[in-house]
């Protein structure tokens, strides 16, 4: 792969993060103090926003191309090895995240065709995590995947906690191209938006866990199941603001990903 192509899948992937965590985080906060509509925002809910904006076909269709770039471009990186990691331990685990982000990007994306489609109902029937949860309990050894995957989404939600305390992100950057206020900019948002995705990442992971454990289904659960439980909490309202800020100041992380991600 050219680094060309390598630089548009990453620039496609990153933008289009930029547009569905910014829209994201505004609707999260939105909801918490009420300005916005009253059902709890997800991912689908973002999509049938996009689509209900003027142009909002156009727009939508863009941010669906550039989350198949970055689809593409987590499975180079965890299949073809582009970034030429070697076998450590460390590097072997850093692409089995990558691949299992582009499962879930490839599920978003699918989620965004849907709604450019036209399927723009965001309720009733089981949301996505009860139907994965579901279709793998199914299967033999279902309890023991579903499990799994709670327990590789809470890993990841560690990886985002060690990224909102180290800052180690920073070493995406080619720091050489950024002035110091963009550097600066760029750590401030960034943590706030890993420790806030690692909050929900780390509530999702637990309840399918949990899920496993009940050998029910429902008990999984994904974006809007972590704000609801938030927000039933002491001060909820307030912690769900700010893990609306905190999803929208990621969405700023990624615009700096988009221009001045190393590749």
């Amino acid at each position: 792969m050219t680094d060309n192509i390598r630089t548009a899948l990453a620039f496609g992937g990153y933008a289009a993060k930029t547009i569905v965590y910014c829209l994201l985080g505004i609707l999260v906060i939105g909801t918490a103090i009420g300005n916005f509509r009253q059902d709890t925002p997800s991912q689908k809910s973002v999509f049938i926003k996009l689509v209900e904006q003027p142009f909002g076909q156009v727009i939508l269709g863009i941010v669906i191309v550039g989350m198949a770039c970055y689809v593409l471009w987590r499975l180079s990186q965890a299949l073809f090895n582009i970034d030429k990691l070697d076998d450590s331990a460390k590097d072997v685990l850093k692409r089995v995240f990558y691949f299992v982000s582009a499962i879930i990007y490839a599920s978003g994306t699918y989620l965004a065709i849907k709604v450019f489609q036209g399927a723009r109902s965001d309720g009733g029937g089981q949301n996505s995590s009860e139907q994965m949860s579901s279709t793998l309990m199914q299967q033999t050894w279902g309890l023991w995947l579903v499990g799994l995957c709670g327990v590789i989404v809470i890993l990841f939600s560690f990886i985002q906690f060690k990224h909102a305390i180290k800052s180690d992100f920073m070493d995406k950057f080619d720091l050489h191209k950024m002035s110091a206020k963009a550097k600066s900019a760029a750590e401030k948002v960034g943590r706030i938006g890993f420790f806030a995705r690692g909050v929900i990442y780390i509530m999702v992971g637990g309840f399918f866990v949990s899920a496993a454990i009940a050998a029910d289904p429902e008990e999984a659960g994904g974006l809007r199941d972590a704000l609801n439980t938030l927000m039933q909490q002491s001060y909820g309202q307030y912690a769900v603001m700010f893990i609306g800020a905190g999803l929208f100041l990621f969405g700023i992380f990624c615009a700096f990903e988009s221009r001045y991600h190393k590749t």
